[in-house]
């Protein structure tokens, strides 16, 4: 028998979001018309303009290796359009370009997990979170953050070992943003035991409310705050790879080392595609955004008249988190066995979340319309007796 693979990989949970779109995947190839419901794709396709550019860029002959930390051009643009949005004061060498948010959500723990560091996890949470932080080393510790943060709820579980807390605001799964008050209590916690604040705002283009609050908005935030984005909610860029991490003034350098030393660079074309789609943002954003929202406010309606159901539109994003009187993720396998209707259950993103199904407005309107009708003609699904 050869050696057993390593624990930090062999102890990993599959992805609840990755293995439900490869089930649907599955059932789509065996023929079955399955209604989807659960994604995390917004189901945009990339602007011809922005896949152009790539092209353009590729005939030019950028094929080769492009800078570790990004393309300067790139890098320049999203610290301005950063500084734009939260007051901040990024310069072009603060600023990571990575394959993907996931990659700059983990380039920012590698940076500051030692082995055995705790790092604060909210619950429910995107279902990465925790083993990013294990792959570091570190150990999650899930603070529940359903409808806000308690901040004597998180001073709680500060230990001598805590480095870091993950915030993610919009949230995933339940599309609800962290308000200013929370977000400056969260802040004043870091602040008083020295933590490292990994923001997660890859929804953030996606906020309907019309104020948003950001911890590196201010010197002494943005000081201790690591800004983790992507390209790929907000332009329909899933498949390119492409998102960036902001980072305190003075760890730019070291933090680019892993990347020197694990995928090296993004590909100069990708990078010439983001250029292209942040000069496109105020002509495709808007719409986007509008449409995502008249689809979430319909389908929280729909859903909060099914007996047993109780749904509310979040203020950002394309998610809702309707909580459900049943087990939730017998309600998720019988939806996708019994109606062809795939969701998540809440369960998924932690204890949290047991109660609630993450549902996603993002397949063709008139997917979600026939979804829901199946879901109100079968209702919520009955435990069969032990």
């Amino acid at each position: 028998m050869p050696r057993p693979l390593a624990g930090r990989v062999a102890g990993l949970r599959p992805s609840a979001t990755v293995e439900m779109t490869e089930r649907v995947r599955a059932a789509r190839a065996a023929g079955r018309r399955i209604l989807a419901l659960n994604s995390g794709d917004p189901g945009i396709p990339t602007d011809p303009r922005i896949v152009e550019a790539a092209h353009r860029a590729i005939l030019a002959g950028d094929t080769r290796y492009a800078p570790a930390p990004g393309v300067p051009a790139l890098r320049e643009a999203l610290a301005a359009r950063e500084n734009a949005r939260a007051r901040s004061a990024y310069g072009e060498g603060d600023i990571l370009v990575t394959p993907g948010g996931k990659f700059a959500l983990l380039a920012a723990l590698m940076g500051t997990v030692e082995a055995g560091n705790e790092v604060i996890v909210p619950a429910p949470g995107w279902v990465s979170y925790e083993p990013c932080v294990r792959l570091c080393g570190g150990v999650p510790v899930a603070l529940p953050m359903l409808d806000r943060v308690d901040p004597e709820r998180l001073a709680a579980v500060v230990t001598p070992r805590t480095v870091a807390i993950i915030l993610n605001s919009p949230v995933n799964p339940t599309g609800r943003t962290i308000g200013a008050e929370d977000l400056a209590a969260v802040m004043a916690v870091a602040e008083r035991h020295d933590l490292w604040v990994i923001f997660d705002q890859v929804y953030a283009d996606l906020v309907h409310a019309p104020s948003f609050a950001r911890p590196h908005a201010t010197p002494a935030g943005q000081a201790r705050t690591f800004v983790v984005d992507s390209f790929s909610k907000t332009f329909g860029m899933t498949g390119w790879r492409l998102g960036f991490l902001g980072m305190p003034p003075g760890t730019a350098k070291a933090v680019q080392r892993f990347m020197q030393h694990s995928v090296y660079c993004v590909p100069g074309f990708v990078q010439a595609a983001g250029l292209a789609a942040l000069a496109l943002e105020a002509e495709l954003v808007p719409g986007t955004r509008a449409r995502f929202r008249a689809r979430q406010l319909r389908a929280a309606e729909r859903l909060s008249a099914i007996p047993g159901i109780a749904c509310i539109a979040p203020d950002a994003s394309f998610y809702l988190f309707p909580r459900v009187d049943a087990d939730d993720r017998l309600v998720a396998a019988r939806w996708l066995e019994d109606l062809d209707v795939s969701t998540l259950p809440g369960s998924a993103f932690g204890a949290a979340g047991t109660g609630h199904l993450r549902i996603s407005v993002t397949a063709p309107e008139a997917d979600i319309e026939e979804a829901l009708d199946r879901i109100a003609r079968a209702g919520l699904p009955v435990a069969s007796a032990a």
